[in-house]
């Protein structure tokens, strides 16, 4: 079995895509004062501080919108998020003010999977990256030439202590070109000359500045190992690995040793918010790694010792979505998109032990509902399906081992026939002490002992409800529950049909069948047309924010609040493909 694997980028962020700015703020003839957006102090001293917007906008932007605000980031390119706007494309810069800007940052805009950051960010933290990301359309070549008419033309004109916010470039070139050059500049001179001046009038911009990438400073990145395993002890020649780069630039590997307190020091490392940096450390055949967060320059790494006793994991919630569609090959029925979190509850890294012949090894056994046909795929081959085995549902193996404390997860879509009714039943192959919810087209009911009708803010809309309960059960534990309904009743006559092509106990068996399918095993994705994919990324959003609410990343009040709106969205695109 193959004990080495490469180390890699986990690029995870808050997602942040937006598009649909604003409408266009009323023309205004003279340079009124800004006007009030809330906080005094930034009324009345508005300037806003690019250099520490390009910070906020690297930490909590980028991974959507890219590094450069091209809306090329590393979430899109992975195809987990459409791509949104691109910000150096001067027109938006042009018509939009940045109080237009500003506003969809602290509202967002959940249809475009844009979330509310007037929560998160200060509102003074709020203005710098809305400038720094407006002023990402300025580029050398115009900012200079910009500078060149300012000096020619106007160079005993006076700059203004600031633009108004209230103002797009649009408007406050054409006061500008009537109020200081007599209206002789042309559109194309004018949005050189505004950007000169919006640029000369924020801070961290400087005199002359091209475009906002800053110098690389060098550094050190430090840290320190230890074992979270009871007993377990740090090999004193342990080697740390540091994998730092971006797509813009080339990836570098450094290599380094531990002192005798088990500490590690990188020195003369570049240090940029647009870098990713990855620590790992190769223990017992396994890496262990851990992606810094942005900005910070300092981490732990915590080994652990291996355990594959199946009683250390439990099922701690699950999520089911389901859609009425009509498929070509199964006919009509639901597709059900689940959500399943596991928690090792031990300080041991769980795997069962059991390997494939292509190196991975099998740590987790999902059971499909007898009847479910799977629609997910499996681009990044982490999951080994069985299917078609005698007396036995379809069942899923998860090759990824359950590390302490994690919030894991697997994410499936998969088929099941519904005519008049269904009996759902899923069996589990670890204990469960889970929440469950339920969410489902109105036209649709459950009967459950454990399920109950939930509120509409907790994940209904007009077309969909939801249901919520508990699952508390050490053997043999089951989820059940009746659904009953026309999944239909408020569908098209003419809707559209979708083309498209004990775990040790029974481990044996299982990957007996398993390790004859081919290694670079896929699973085709047979979907409906339209909001489909957007309901992946909301499904993907709910599930990346609970592992950060697990963390500790995120306020429990501003968390709570996300996921009502991600559900409640969710809900909203499941009515909508329902009546499609």
């Amino acid at each position: 079995m193959s004990r080495l694997r490469p180390l890699c980028l986990i690029l995870l962020a808050l997602l942040c895509g937006c598009r649909g700015l604003g409408g266009e703020p009323e023309i205004v003839a003279t340079f009124a004062a800004p006007q009030s957006t809330g906080d005094a102090a930034v009324a009345e001293n508005w300037q806003p501080d690019i250099l520490r917007g390009q910070q906020i906008f690297a930490d909590n932007c980028s991974d959507c919108h890219g590094i450069s605000g091209d809306g090329q980031g590393a979430l899109v390119l992975a195809g987990s998020v459409s791509a949104p706007l691109d910000m150096t494309d001067r027109a938006l810069t042009r018509t939009k003010s940045p109080l237009d800007w500003f506003t969809i940052i602290s509202e967002g805009k959940i249809e475009n999977l844009m979330p509310p950051w007037q929560n998160a960010l200060s509102e003074r933290e709020r203005w710098d990256v809305t400038m720094y990301a407006y002023a990402l359309g300025y580029d050398a070549e115009l900012l200079g030439t910009g500078a060149r008419l300012w000096a020619e033309r106007c160079a005993d004109c006076e700059l203004p202590p600031a633009i108004p916010p209230l103002y797009s470039d649009k408007d406050y070139g054409r006061a500008l070109n009537r109020e200081s050059f007599a209206d002789a500049l042309a559109p194309e001179e004018i949005a050189a000359v505004v950007a000169h001046v919006r640029m000369r009038t924020l801070r961290g911009a400087g005199e002359g500045a091209g475009n906002l990438e800053t110098a690389l400073s060098l550094g050190q990145i430090s840290g320190r190992v230890q074992h979270g395993s009871a007993g377990g002890l740090v090999p004193p020649d342990t080697v740390v690995q540091l994998q730092y780069g971006s797509p813009e630039i080339e990836f570098s590997l450094a290599e380094t040793s531990l002192d005798a307190d088990g500490g590690f020091v990188f020195a003369d490392i570049p240090l940029s918010a647009g870098i990713s940096y990855v620590i790992g450390v190769i223990y017992d055949g396994r890496i262990f790694s851990r992606l810094l967060p942005k900005g910070v320059y300092d981490q732990t790494i915590t080994l652990y010792d291996l355990t594959n006793d199946p009683a250390v994991i439990s099922v701690a919630a699950v999520d089911l979505f389901l859609n009425p569609v009509q498929l070509e090959a199964q006919g009509t029925g639901l597709r059900i998109t689940q959500i399943i979190r596991y928690r090792n509850e031990s300080d041991r890294i769980f795997t069962s032990g059991r390997g494939f012949d292509d190196g991975r090894e099998a740590s987790l056994l999902l059971q499909f509902p007898i009847g479910a046909k799977i629609m997910s795929d499996d681009a990044a081959g982490r999951y080994v399906l069985i299917e078609d085995l005698e007396r036995l549902p379809d069942s899923l193996i998860d090759t990824l081992p359950v590390a302490p404390g994690d919030a894991h997860e697997i994410i499936v879509e998969y088929f099941l026939p519904y005519v008049d009714g269904l009996e759902y039943e899923q069996a589990f192959s670890n204990r469960a002490a889970a929440d469950i919810t339920v969410m489902l087209p109105k036209a649709l009911s459950i009967e459950s002992a454990e399920l109950k009708s939930m509120p509409a803010e907790d994940g209904g809309s007009d077309n969909v409800k939801a249901y919520g309960g508990r699952l508390d059960q050490d053997r043999d534990p089951r989820l059940r529950f009746q659904i009953a309904g026309d999944p239909f009743a408020t569908s098209s006559d003419d809707a559209g049909l979708l083309t498209g092509d004990s775990l040790l106990a029974a481990l044996a068996a299982l990957t007996a069948a398993a390790v004859a399918l081919p290694a670079g095993f896929a699973l085709w994705r047979r979907r409906a047309p339209g909001q489909s994919g957007s309901i992946d990324n909301l499904v993907k959003q709910i599930s990346q924010l609970d592992d950060e609410h697990d963390r500790g990343q995120i306020n429990h009040d501003l968390y709570h609040h996300r996921r009502r709106q991600l559900k409640a969205r969710l809900a909203e695109l499941m009515s909508q493909q329902q009546d499609a």
